[in-house]
């Protein structure tokens, strides 16, 4: 029995074990300081930036925003959160043990924080400098063998940050098989808008590039800049991961040209030699001003459209996403002609209670379904029948409807007056649905 006893107690005390690896004390060169100082810096953005934003917004904005669970949503975000702010008490101590003092600096995202669509786009451009700080931290480490590891365990973290919010975008979740690194005062230069008062990192950023264009940025579309001396005559450098050198044309004629998905970083450049895609080669003598940095979601993959269902629209056909009990969306699947349909589907409001059109008796209120509809009329929902299988896709018999997948979602809203709905709509099915052509 004591034995026993002993091995419950070490399993009890294990969570307190878990830790980053410490790095080892000596005195770090004036580099190293200079980068540890710096990644410590950045790190307090990031646990600032997630601690403001989940504080100016309730889960009703997450939904309103277009999020099929905010439930999903804010976990995420919450969980990104708790690692930044880790990966700063690891830093701030590896600072103290060094023989160096961390620096503590202010923030302010107010800009960035009007919507929950301005958030979580600012996010993916957060994560993203984190990548690229890390990388480019690596080439300029005296001594690796104390601080390499320690940069690379949170590189890996950052990275999955990454992959996360680019689904919670709707997009693809990995994008490209490389990344880009930053110089430091590349990363500042995107950063500095967002400190204020005192944080004097020993680093100037290069001039900040902005890039104008009032729409979102994607294939084929001609880019607007502006920023400290950027004018006409200069070129664009476009930096892709895994490129050795940016594309580089005109600045009146930066377009982006048709393959690219995921990040890009841009810089404005007096010449027309292309910059070289790691910062050891990378000229800096003949910048302008940047990068910025500019996600063109060219491409969408399942799992994103499921986290975050887009709508989009024609001159021919309407294409409407929605919330559906799996019935309803099975029925869809059994019309010969979904345009001739007269009832109209629960929205992800009422995913929960059944359709005004729909036999109450066959609605299940304990899940949803995602589905579009290319009605001409928008409406979709028929008789409830059977329910669709967990493995179900495929065509609508009319080829208008196409399911792509099923999955488990939390319920955040259960029936609060029906213990047992309550207890069945934990989770919810949801099934995707995108309109063929």
């Amino acid at each position: 029995m004591r034995y026993s006893t002993s091995i419950l107690a070490a399993l009890a005390a294990a969570p307190l074990l878990v830790s980053a690896r410490p790095v080892k004390s000596r005195a770090a060169s004036a580099n190293d300081a200079l980068a540890l100082q710096f990644a410590n810096v950045l790190e307090q953005l990031e646990t600032t930036f997630y601690t403001q934003g989940l504080a100016q917004f309730q889960q009703s904005d997450f939904t309103n925003a277009g999020f099929s669970s905010s439930l999903v949503a804010t976990q995420i975000l919450s969980g990104i959160q708790a690692d930044e702010s880790a990966h700063t008490t690891f830093l701030q101590q590896a600072l103290t043990d060094n023989g160096a003092t961390p620096l503590t600096c202010n923030y302010d995202f107010s800009s960035v924080l009007t919507n929950v669509q301005t958030m979580a786009a600012t996010a993916r451009v957060v994560e993203y400098l984190g990548v690229s700080a890390y990388l480019g931290a690596a080439t300029l480490l005296e001594d690796q063998s104390i601080f390499l590891d320690a940069a690379a365990s949170i590189l890996t973290v950052e990275a999955r940050h990454q992959s996360l919010l680019n689904v919670l975008a709707g997009a693809t979740a990995i994008p490209q098989a490389f990344d880009i690194p930053f110089t430091p005062q590349e990363v500042l230069s995107i950063a500095a808008p967002f400190i204020t008062g005192d944080c004097n990192t020993g680093v100037t950023p290069t001039n900040a590039l902005t890039i104008t264009n009032q729409e979102t940025p994607t294939v084929g579309t001609l880019l607007t800049f502006s920023g400290n001396n950027v004018t006409g005559g200069q070129f664009c450098n476009m930096m892709l991961g895994g490129l050795p050198f940016a594309i580089n044309l005109p600045i009146e004629n930066c377009t982006v040209p048709a393959g690219v998905n995921g990040p890009v970083a841009i810089w404005i450049t007096s010449n027309n030699t292309p910059l070289a895609n790691n910062i050891v080669d990378r000229d800096t003598t003949h910048q302008v001003a940047g990068p910025v940095i500019a996600f063109i979601d060219d491409d969408s993959e399942a799992l994103g459209q499921l986290i975050r269902p887009t709508s989009t629209s024609g001159s021919d056909t309407s294409t409407t996403t929605t919330i559906l009990t799996p019935q309803q969306a099975a029925s869809i699947l059994a019309s010969a002609d979904s345009s001739s349909a007269t009832g109209t589907p629960s929205d992800s409001s009422n995913s929960g209670s059944d359709s005004s059109d729909s036999d109450s008796s066959s609605t299940d209120t304990s899940s949803n379904a995602t589905s579009t509809d290319t009605g001409s009329n928008g409406a979709a929902a028929v008789p409830a029948s059977t329910p669709l299988p967990a493995n179900f896709t495929g065509q609508s018999p009319d080829g208008k409807t196409n399911v792509i997948g099923l999955t488990s979602i939390p319920n955040p809203n259960p029936p609060a007056d029906d213990a047992a709905s309550a207890s069945a709509s934990a989770s919810s099915s949801a099934a995707s649905a995108s309109a063929s052509a």
